[in-house]
Parts: C-alpha cells; structure tokens; sequence
C-alpha cells in the first residue's frame, strides 16, 4: 500500500464495510472533525437524506447537537455507547432529539437509532400543532440515555434493545394508548429519579430479559420504578435492589427474580414479590429475594453503574431458569444480536486498530499496515 494512499484507502474501507451493511440505502457520513466526513452535523445529514437513507455519525471527543427526524424514515448509526476498539470514541448528542409527524406527506415511522449517547431529552412522538400523529415502530439498538425520553402520542410496535438507560425518566400521556412496545436486553439504572411514568393504557407492553438496579438509596425501598403503569408483561428480569410492585398494576410477572437488600417497611412486600400486590398475576417461575449470581454481584449489589461489567450467571437461581431455558437478566447468545458483551458497539463492521509496521520506509517502497476489522452482530 503506498504511503500517499493509506489514509484514504483506510477511510474507504470503512464507508464500504457500512455500505455492505446497508446495501440498500444511500449513505451519509457525519463528523464534526474538519476533513473526513461529508457533513459536520447530524442535522444536515437528515436534511439531504431521502427516505430510507442511513446516516452514520463517527465517534469524537466533541459532542455533536441534536437533530430532528420529520415525515422520513431515516437510520442514524454511531459507535455505540462503549466501543469495543482502540480508540473508542463514541458519538455524544448533547441537546435535544425530536421523531415526529407533521401534516405534510411522508412519515419517520420505522426510523432507527443505533449506538448514539444522548445527554438531553429526547422526544419520540411529537406532533405539530394541530395534529396528533403517532410516531410507530422506531427501532432504538445499543444507545445510552442519561437523561429523560418522553412518547407524548399513543404509538405501536416500538423496540429498545441493548440499550443503557442511566439515571433517567420515560413519560407517556395517561389518556393514550400505547401497544407492542418490547424492551428487551437492557440495562437499567435506577436512582431516585428513573421512572417510568403514566402508562396506563398499555396493550402489549413486554419487559423481556432485562437487569435493573439501583444506587441503594431510593430505588431498593421508598421510590418505585414504576408509577401509575398497568397492563404491562414482565418477563425473565433481575430486579436487583428495585421497587418495581408498588407503582405497577394489573401485569402479569413470568420467571423474574428479585434480589431486593432493603426490604423494611411498608414497600418489604412490594420490593420482595411485586406479582403479589396491586392486582398483578403471578405467572409461575418467579424467584424471591434471591442472589441471581452474577460474576460481578459485589459491584452489583453497590449500586455502582459500570455497563461494561460482568453480568453472566454461571450458577444459581438465575441459571438457565428462564421461561425460554435461558438465564434470568441480560442475554449471553453466542449467535445473533442478543448479547451483553456485543450491545457496547453498533451493529455494524468496524476497524478495531489500525497499526503502521514498517519501522521505516524508503521513498517510493511500499508502507506496511495492518488493519483488524471486526464486527459485534
């Protein structure tokens, strides 16, 4: 590979792997790096981007601003919330991100986000003045969100999977519907703030192999996870150290554990069993108040946030105790998309180092490099 080429041939190997992934969309590139990208800002990618397009946002140390995806279909890509590479740089947006319906044609249902940090609100369903359009089937994979999300209008068919929600709230509107909503395989981090608030209408709604636990303080006695919820499927969790039964109603509990360590005073029963209190139905193959056994159960039990920990079960209650054979919790598949250890990167190839091995090079030979490119399915 000549010298003068490298960089370039480097930067066009990893367009191409993402072309590959997404073969059937154009795709744009996002850096606020001068140089090396075709736009600077989200924004003006989503401006220039048809429906159907993907943009793909690299990883920096400078945080980029939020955007707005408006009657189109647009897939936004960055390097995930703790990326498995050298250099790991992630993609930070750090002010607000609105998906929503206007009056005009056109719709951003079944627009994705993959691998971003969002550090400011976001907002998945907001409508113009004078129209109340839904927003369905958005697909939110491996983002991290350290502040709040709001669904301000009724939705259907929404995923979050592999996600990292730290220290946050979601609100809905009480007097909507909501329905097939799945959050599957997430981590979620609980101090006295992260609720999830007014879902009353839900059809559909399913917590399906997730960990949730808490600083120690509010979230294993006082506060609940959930407030004014009902009607929701709750299935193969860890609730380590969370209030999850006194504000949730009328759901069903199948092969959840719990290991609450603050189990005095009135909220003991709720933290213990919640599918025994405020008219929820226990399923069967629920655990109470038990050690689930994860490699890093110490730092668990600390209520110390680190989603890079280890959280696999190697025996216990927990272990292969699932209503599919699986382990209560997080996911460990070795094939597929359902894996802890895979949800820090996004879901497509990546150069994982790039290293120069020629010590010197006389001029007009050729530069050595090695390149491992790598990918987290």
């Amino acid at each position: 590979m000549k010298n003068n080429n490298a960089m370039k041939t480097i930067f066009t190997l990893a367009i191409s792997l993402c072309m590959l992934t997404y073969a059937w969309a154009t795709v744009r590139t996002v850096s606020n790096a001068p140089n090396v990208a075709q736009f600077t800002t989200i924004q003006l990618a989503i401006d220039a981007s048809a429906d159907g397009d993907t943009v793909y946002v690299y990883g920096s140390p400078n945080p980029y601003a939020g955007f707005t995806i408006l009657d189109k279909k647009i897939t936004i890509i960055g390097p995930g919330w703790a990326p498995d590479k050298n250099l790991p740089l992630q993609a930070t947006v750090n002010t607000g991100v609105t998906i929503r319906n206007s009056v005009a044609v056109g719709s951003p249902d079944g627009s994705e986000l993959h691998g971003l940090i969002f550090t400011s609100t976001v907002d998945l369903s907001r409508s113009q003045i004078g129209s109340d359009i839904p927003v369905n089937d958005i697909h939110i994979r491996r983002c991290q969100f350290n502040n709040n999300i709001t669904w301000g209008y009724g939705a259907a068919g929404n995923l979050f999977e592999g996600c990292f929600f730290n220290s946050n709230t979601f609100t809905f509107t009480s007097f909507l519907t909501y329905e097939n909503f799945l959050f599957q395989n997430n981590l979620f981090y609980m101090n006295n703030t992260f609720k999830f608030f007014n879902l009353v209408n839900a059809v559909n709604i399913r917590f399906d192999h997730n960990l949730f636990y808490s600083d120690n303080n509010g979230g294993g006695g006082v506060y609940p996870f959930f407030s004014n919820c009902r009607f929701f499927t709750l299935t193969n969790n860890i609730f380590n150290q969370v209030n999850v039964g006194q504000g949730l109603s009328f759901s069903t509990f199948n092969n959840n554990l719990t290991n609450n360590l603050l189990l005095s005073g009135t909220n003991a029963v709720s933290n213990a069993t919640p599918w025994a209190v405020n008219d929820n139905v226990d399923g069967g193959g629920n655990v109470a108040n038990q050690n689930p056994g994860m490699a890093d159960q110490t730092l668990v039990n600390a209520g110390t946030p680190v989603p890079t920990a280890n959280f696999t079960i190697a025996s216990g209650p927990a272990n292969n105790s699932g209503s599919d054979g699986k382990d209560m919790g997080l996911l460990f598949d070795t094939t597929g998309s359902l894996n802890w250890n895979n949800s820090r990167s996004a879901r497509i190839p990546r150069i994982y180092s790039f290293n120069v091995t020629s010590p010197t090079v006389a001029p007009g030979a050729n530069l050595s490099i090695t390149v491992d490119a790598r990918k987290s399915n």
